[in-house]
Parts: structure tokens; sequence; C-alpha cells
């Protein structure tokens, strides 16, 4: 890991729930496109520190809510506890922290009544500074058939955005939730950019979540479709019974993590 320092420190302190194969990288990793800075997990394999072979990496967003109790203020999605249990194959997954009250700006590419979206600058710190540093530091599959990037709600709009926008990258997205009512101008973006026959994509919702969310959702999947993706591709589940919460997506995980390397 060229000499990088991971944090468990706090992790360890009473309270917390992330496993041992979850570090800090940093608690204020620099965001300079947003003038800001971040706390990134990473949660690594548990035999990456005794193999010398590389790991497909998935990028999500909402890191507060991914693997620890304490950070999580509606309850963690588990991630790494699913992880952990459930073998090979194995992952890399990468967690950046939502900004708080900046959250609905910075997941979101276009400007809204909540002010200017700030989603286009915070993608494209994933992509050339976050990524990048991923690569450089631990032991990845840089391509975009291993690169995946996941979120819920306004992270699931930003995954989607990210997904589309740079499909050379990013080459498979979870798409839970997604919280398209707050940019429909993403609808005529994906229809306009075009899609490599191995892009992914994964949506799902509930059907106790809004009135808008099934069809906005099941709209953006018939959009995708038209793509000519390779069979298996595109994945869309809505959940009798679901709701917008962390519970559903935490039950949903598991689902998309056996679809996503599957298609890796």
């Amino acid at each position: 890991m060229n000499g990088i320092e991971l944090n468990r420190s706090e992790l360890q302190q009473d309270g917390h729930t992330a496993s041992e194969n979850v570090y800090i990288i940093s608690d204020e990793y620099p965001i300079p496109r947003l003038a800001t800075t971040r706390r990134i997990w990473i949660y690594l394999p548990p035999d990456y520190h005794a193999e010398t072979k590389s790991y497909p990496v998935l990028y999500m967003h909402d890191g507060q809510n991914l693997f620890d109790n304490h950070s999580a203020s509606f309850g963690e999605w588990g991630v790494d506890e699913y992880l952990d249990s459930v073998g090979k194959p194995e992952i890399i997954v990468v967690g950046i922290d939502h900004g708080n009250n900046e959250r609905l700006l910075e997941y979101n590419p276009y400007d809204s009544e909540h002010g200017v979206g700030k989603g286009n600058a915070y993608v494209d710190f994933l992509v050339y500074n976050l990524k990048p540093y991923i690569d450089s530091n631990f032991r990845t599959q840089k391509g975009a058939s291993c690169t995946s990037i996941a979120g819920s709600s306004m992270g699931g709009l930003i995954s989607m955005y990210a997904a589309v926008k740079y499909p050379d990258v990013f080459g498979n997205a979870g798409v839970f939730s997604p919280a398209f009512w707050m940019a429909p101008a993403i609808f005529s973006f994906a229809e306009e950019k075009e899609l490599p026959g191995s892009s992914g994509f994964y949506f799902i919702c509930g059907d106790l979540e809004s009135g808008q969310m099934v069809p906005d959702m099941e709209k953006m999947a018939s959009i995708i479709a038209q793509k000519n993706l390779k069979q298996g591709s595109l994945k869309v589940e809505v959940i009798v019974g679901g709701r917008h919460e962390e519970k559903l997506w935490q039950e949903s995980f598991p689902k998309f993590y056996q679809w996503l390397m599957a298609t890796c």
C-alpha cells in the first residue's frame, strides 16, 4: 500500500460496529473542486494483506451509513458484515461521507430549489482525484468493468449521473431508490449519452416509497434499455412493501452485490 497508514483507532472504541476490515483513509481528505474535505472509508477483503492479487472496487456515497452504526443516523447498511460473511468473490469498497447540509447540492448535478448543484464537481472529484489515489495505493482492478458506483436516494441519483457521464470509468451502477424527482433533467441527459454495451445498471426501490418513485425509476430503466447493453446488464426490481429507508437498502445490498460480481 505504498506506505499509506490506515486508521482503525476510532473504530475500535465502544459503540462502533465496523468490522476489522474497515479502515479510515482520512478524516479530512481534500476535495479541491468543492473547497472542502471529507472522511473517506475503505473496506478491504479479509485476505487482502495475505494475498498479492488485485480486486474490483465499488465506490459508495453516504459513507457514514455503510459500515458503522455509530456514524449512521438511521441504521447502517452492514456492507462490511455481509462482505465478511460471503467469502469469494471479493471486492474493495470505498465510502465517501456526505456533506451534511451540503448533501442535496453535492449529490445533484443540476440547480434546484435548494441551490446551485455541485454534483458535477463531486463526480469529477471521484474520477480525477479519489480514484487515481485509490488505484495508486491499493491493489485494484482499474478498468471500468470492475469499477462500480452505488448509493441510495440522492446517492442513487448521483450514481446514475456518474455512470452515464463516465461510462469508461464506472462500468456498473447500483441505483437504489433514486431521487430523480430532484433532477428531472437527468432523463434527457441519459437519452442523449451513448453507453458501451458493457455498462451495467441495477435499479431497485420499494413500492411504498412515494407515488413518483417507481414510475421515475422505470422511466430511467426504459431509457437505458434502449442502449443495447449485453444480456443481464440491466436489472430492475421493485420490492413489495419497501420503504425509503436504510432497512430496504441493507436488505437489498446482497442481491445487488451478487449481480455485480457476476458481471465483473
